[in-house]
């Protein structure tokens, strides 16, 4: 089996973690997506640069504040057997599949999803492939799930 991810929202990451900080900003989500620059001040605000959209986003996710996270959309061309792609919908209801012929999927979810299969134990090959292309979708989601794995492991 194999899933290529052929699609994903620019700055997914900082889409996310501007939808959470707007929820206690009174500025707009865009407005804090666009404040990029330290010479610009946006009142009570910090520039929203790679760091603070990685504190945002390891903060929602030890919240479990993973509303934030279906403010995108992620694509993948899969080779897959029809119970394999019948298992994953039956995972989550946020999948969308269209079959492109024999055995040919294109597989569309969002990161919310990723997320909970992530931290689901009982992952098939499938859904281990698709979680796998977190690390170029969403690194910095990614890297702590893969904290989180470790210290589990450790455990």
């Amino acid at each position: 089996m194999r899933a290529h991810l052929v699609a994903y929202e620019p700055d997914l990451e900082r889409v996310c973690a501007a939808a959470m900080r707007s929820c206690y900003s009174p500025h707009p989500g865009y407005e804090l997506f666009t404040h990029t620059n330290p010479d610009r001040t946006l009142e009570g605000e910090k520039v929203f640069d790679s760091e603070r959209i990685s504190g945002l986003l390891r903060r929602a996710l030890e919240l479990g504040h993973y509303d934030i996270l279906e403010h995108n959309s992620i694509t993948w061309l899969a080779e897959a057997k029809e119970e394999e792609i019948l298992s994953l919908l039956n995972s989550s209801k946020f999948f969308e599949t269209s079959r492109l012929d024999e055995g040919s999927w294109l597989i569309t979810t969002n990161l919310r999803v990723l997320v909970e299969l992530a931290r689901n134990n009982t992952q098939s090959s499938l859904t281990k492939e698709l979680v796998s292309s977190l690390t170029i979708a969403a690194p910095n989601v990614s890297s702590v799930l893969s904290a989180e794995a470790k210290e589990l492991g450790s455990r």
